[in-house]
């Protein structure tokens, strides 16, 4: 018996319709529908192929004397929790509970695929409804497809759900 549905938002344009299917199973099963956003943590420099060579660069406090002034707003700052993802998802959870759905949000932070296991793991889920595609396929490139590792993965099933642009 299906009780426990993962669905892994990331506000992009293909979340409407995996969220629909989702919705649509919760109902049908009267299952639980489980929200997880994913917050990735980056522990790499803005530009750090550009600073090679070049002492200072992104380190106001290494700066060269007589070189250019550098700011303290050319560091990035580290990742605190984004309030406006923070209410999407409450915002989310509460447009789904309005369907008759029990909803919960789970908010995360690290690597994207890794969370989202944990998540499953955590909460027993019966089923992890997720988008193809659910970014470009430069972010795909650089920094892999979350959906590909989820799958390879194999701990739970997975419905895929084609973006719109695929079904056409």
């Amino acid at each position: 018996m299906m009780k426990r549905i993962l669905v892994p938002v990331d506000f992009s344009p293909a979340m409407e319709s995996v969220l629909a299917l989702a919705r649509e199973i919760a109902q049908a099963f009267k299952a639980e529908l489980h929200l997880v956003h994913v917050r990735e943590i980056a522990a790499v420099p803005v530009f750090p192929a550009a600073t090679i060579g070049y002492p200072g660069i992104g380190m106001p406090e290494m700066g060269m004397p007589g070189g250019l002034p550098l700011e303290p707003a050319s560091v990035m700052p580290p990742q605190m929790p984004n309030e406006k993802e923070r209410t999407q998802l409450e915002r989310l959870q509460e447009e789904l509970s309005r369907s008759g759905s029990q909803v919960f949000a789970h908010e995360r932070e690290g690597t994207v695929v890794e969370q989202i296991l944990e998540t499953a793991r955590e909460i027993a889920a019966d089923l992890i409804v997720m988008g193809s595609h659910g970014h470009g396929s430069v972010y795909n490139l650089l920094v892999g497809s979350v959906t590909e590792g989820i799958l390879k993965a194999r701990e739970r099933p997975v419905l895929l759900v084609p973006s719109a642009k695929e079904t056409k």
